[in-house]
């Protein structure tokens, strides 16, 4: 898989939380190759199956995804789920100004010192540009207003209604020693890295459900549900972290890019199993894999409620370093992306010893 081009791909899908609709049916054409089966739930998660060695493949060749009962399994073959959110943050038009401009609010968390002048889309088409109230101290959200060119009300909604949503239409770009700058590398990496994974697998010992989870960014409202549906016994879930590489850094992270997988030990969500922690560090340096420590002291992931499904569920998770989370211009390695493909499927080609 030629990672640049696959993130080009992802990132000309519309996909705020709650709009998945596009974002869902690319990946669906990219993971269809190599699933035994694949449909969505209710909720919207696209739910890709790859079984453990014991059975045949069952893959469904439909160009749509009609909803689906679940599979049957096999009563003594664990089941592993890997989840990755494929929601972005965004914008939602919340009103539109006499001359034109539209106020907006945020569909996830949003950084006004990041947007500025920051070019954005609507699923329509429709482009336009960030602008602030002329007489803001700072910027904020409640100044803020996006610009479509239009002269007044009655223009703008010819193109834009309340509710509508709008996405960052910034480039995504290679930069120099394997990096990558582009838009929503949270949570695309991530996405790549369990596609990777789920290419790679040849003999895993779990049934294994790639889960592209729904509603990530506006309260980890996908992994929940999905969780209940598939009831793992073991799940990883791959998103990005903050890094601790910048000038004068806080350390509110301790992930480098470029260093390898992170192997996440906590975040304001969830304290991750040490077991599955010991596990995927012994399995990175047996196959010689990147790998390195995630703590990050703020955000979470799906993993906090993957982790309280029914009895309990044995968690961790395989992070990528992102400078500039949530930002229009997000930077990650493109060797860490593999490293966590990697990893992921090394571990669903390992039977667990706890």
């Amino acid at each position: 898989m030629d990672i640049l081009k696959t993130l080009k791909e992802l990132n000309a899908c519309f996909g705020p939380s709650g709009c998945e609709d596009q974002i869902r049916e690319k990946i669906a054409e990219l993971a269809r190759p190599f699933a035994d089966d694949m449909y969505p739930d209710v909720m919207g998660n696209l739910i890709v199956v790859k079984r453990a060695a014991r059975t045949g493949r069952r893959t469904n060749t439909q160009s749509e995804l009609p909803i689906a009962l679940p599979p049957e399994d096999h009563p003594t073959v664990p089941k592993l789920m890997f989840a990755a959110h494929m929601d972005s943050i965004g914008m939602i038009v919340t009103y539109i100004e006499e001359n034109g401009l539209l106020r907006f609010g945020m569909v996830g968390v949003l950084h006004p010192e990041d947007l500025k002048a920051i070019p954005v889309r609507f699923a329509n088409g429709t482009v336009g540009t960030i602008g602030c109230d002329a007489d803001a101290d700072k910027p904020a959200i409640d100044s803020m207003f996006i610009d479509i060119g239009a002269s007044s009300r009655k223009e703008a909604e010819k193109l834009v209604q309340k509710g509508d949503m709008a996405v960052f239409d910034t480039p995504t770009r290679a930069l120099g020693n394997g990096f990558v700058v582009s838009p929503y590398v949270d949570n695309r990496a991530g996405v790549i890295a369990q596609l990777l994974a789920l290419e790679s697998l040849r003999k895993p010992v779990f049934d294994c459900y790639f889960v592209f989870t729904v509603q990530e960014e506006v309260g980890l409202r996908g992994g929940k549900p999905a969780s209940f549906h598939v009831d793992p016994q073991y799940a990883i879930v791959c998103d990005t972290t903050l890094t601790d590489d910048a000038p004068k850094s806080k350390h509110m992270g301790t992930s480098i890019p470029g260093k390898g997988a992170a192997i996440k030990v906590m975040d304001k969500s969830v304290i991750c199993h040490p077991e599955m922690v010991a596990a995927l560090k012994a399995i990175a340096d047996k196959k010689r894999i990147p790998w390195q420590v995630d703590v990050i002291q703020a955000g979470g992931t799906d993993g906090s409620e993957m982790r309280k499904n029914a009895g309990g569920v044995w968690t961790c998770g395989v992070s990528i370093g992102t400078r500039y989370v949530h930002s229009p211009q997000e930077v990650c390695s493109i060797a860490d992306i593999e490293a966590a493909g990697k990893l992921m499927a090394a571990f669903a080609e390992t039977a667990p010893n706890f």
